[in-house]
């Protein structure tokens, strides 16, 4: 974040935009590399892309339906979302790309696909969330930092 408080442009870049530029530059980057397989077992793998990508979409048709802003480096923020996966998980949308990558990296099983999940995890974690979380909690105050006590972050 600037000194204004403008996101930056990794924060106006969506979380699924990077998963896939990353998976992109990894399985480019496997070819002429070609590093051996780290761990691998492809049907975990494709059920952890499956588990996470329901994970994001459940997150994201509960922002629908309460009418809630989507993207991260949004200052509305006109509603609070506390249902659904939004019960256990402050960031299902985020938890689940992150799955969808472990799940990549279990199917792909190459040093660089493994990489990906790392490197979406410290961009969450780090930058977007962060960021995210000061502006909702300027927009909603009390209500949000009682949410925040009761529910994780991630898990």
């Amino acid at each position: 974040m600037n000194e204004v408080g403008k996101p930056s442009w990794i924060v106006r870049i969506p979380t699924p935009i990077w998963l896939i530029v990353l998976v992109v530059i990894a399985l480019v980057g496997d070819v002429p590399l070609q590093l051996p397989v780290l761990l691998q077992h492809r049907p975990t793998g494709i059920a952890l892309i499956v588990l996470g990508a329901v994970l994001s979409a459940w997150g994201r048709i509960t922002f629908s339906r309460q009418r809630a802003e989507i993207m991260p480096s949004s200052e509305m923020h006109s509603a609070l979302v506390e249902t659904g996966p939004f019960a256990f998980t402050r960031n299902p949308m985020y938890l689940g790309i992150v799955v969808v990558a472990i799940g990549a990296a279990l199917t792909a099983g190459t040093w660089l696909m493994w990489l990906v999940p790392i490197v979406i995890f410290v961009l969450d974690n780090f930058v977007i969330i962060p960021f995210e979380e000061r502006s909702v909690e300027r927009a909603r105050g009390d209500a949000y930092r009682a949410y925040k006590a009761r529910v994780r972050r991630w898990i």
